[in-house]
């Protein structure tokens, strides 16, 4: 954990030491607190050899992050706001595109309200394909290929691969769960959508979660104790992995200062994401391993139950010049059927990754402390 220059190098930040190489009867001489700075400093007994009068200097809040088991460096405030369909309405703002690209305030909402919500919306894009991938770069940095290719257009084809790409009624579901690591990060965009029906539909899983364990709090840690498998075998392309519904985590891989909207705050801080897609599921064998497969689907049930309940979803047929920007691993989405000789309908697709935005959130956003949100 030492941050000193004999430890760790100003450079490139990496560590100047094995270390396996620490003594394991290293031992504690002195601890002082600096009057200055309130930081602690400690001597040892029996360091590395070639670590002679070293002294390592800690923060409170560094000793508090590791003890509690958070990324030692991240002290920020994170605001987590579970959502039905009212309070999101309440409490987003929509963004501007090229406020978006331009603006480094613009850039840090848009952070922050992504992982406040894990859904936002960017207005005023411009009916050209690579915008798409222009606010991708941007929120992350970095994109995320897949067998779909770098970006995608979600659109009405003969014999399609995916339902996505017919006019047919899409369930609540997340994308490409049957893959070991699914995109954290989807953006749609759309370009046209004049046709009759085709109305976008969201959701927080966290909000479901939360009622479920109100409600049945035997169905939230049966869906958090067993998986099922996911599976893609089509077109030449094979993908299959087992998930829970619900993963729960024993450490928290990202602080959050204040978690709103939930009446389980404490159980929630502990949920890292949702699993949740059944036009994919391969098979719910891996969940009937201890012989109560009706369980499991009984809690699958009630929670497809929550997640349609009206208030909880927010419903919006994109316009032209808007892209959806959401957190695939806690917000679901859905497409009502549409009428393909009504008018057309095109969006286009990416996806990122979690971490690169959470990188980017830190650096723009949480590390200079903005709450200036851009109006509506």
């Amino acid at each position: 954990m030492c941050q000193c220059t004999q430890c760790v190098d100003p450079s490139t930040r990496q560590r100047e030491f094995n270390y396996a190489d620490i003594p394991t009867n290293i031992s504690v001489t002195e601890v002082e607190q600096d009057p200055g700075s309130s930081n602690w400093k400690v001597k040892w007994n029996n360091d590395i050899p070639g670590y002679a009068n070293h002294v390592s200097e800690y923060s409170h809040s560094i000793l508090t992050q590791v003890l509690h088991g958070l990324p030692a460096g991240l002290d920020v405030p994170r605001v987590l706001s579970v959502w039905d369909g009212k309070t999101f309405e309440q409490e987003t703002k929509d963004i501007d595109y090229n406020e978006l690209l331009e603006s480094e305030q613009t850039l840090a909402a848009a952070l922050e309200l992504f992982q406040k919500h894990g859904l936002i919306f960017v207005t005023a894009v411009p009916e050209e394909e690579e915008a798409v991938r222009q606010m991708l770069r941007r929120l992350t940095g970095l994109y995320r290929n897949t067998f779909y290719g770098e970006n995608w257009n979600v659109r009405s084809v003969p014999q399609a691969k995916n339902v996505a790409y017919t006019s047919k009624i899409l369930g609540f579901h997340m994308d490409l769960l049957y893959m070991k690591e699914p995109p954290g990060v989807q953006l749609l965009h759309c370009l046209q959508n004049s046709c009759q029906g085709g109305e976008s539909e969201f959701a927080d899983t966290f909000k479901a979660v939360d009622i479920l364990r109100q409600e049945h709090p035997k169905y939230v840690e049966r869906l958090a104790s067993s998986k099922i498998r996911y599976g893609y075998s089509n077109d030449g392309q094979f993908y299959s992995d087992d998930k829970p519904v619900i993963k729960v985590g024993n450490e928290k891989h990202r602080p959050i200062a204040e978690i709103t909207g939930v009446a389980d705050p404490d159980f929630m801080q502990n949920v890292e994401c949702t699993f949740w897609s059944p036009p994919f599921v391969n098979s719910i064998a891996p969940a009937a391993h201890d012989g109560n497969t009706k369980e499991f689907v009984d809690a699958s049930k009630a929670f497809a139950e929550v997640l349609q309940r009206p208030e909880l979803i927010f419903e919006t047929k994109l316009p032209a010049g808007t892209c959806a920007i959401f957190d695939n691993l806690r917000v679901v989405h859905a497409r009502k059927a549409f009428d393909m000789n009504s008018g057309s309908r095109w969006l286009k697709g990416m996806y990122g990754d979690r971490q690169d935005l959470l990188s980017k959130t830190l650096k723009h956003a949480w590390n200079k402390g903005t709450e200036q949100y851009v109006k509506r």
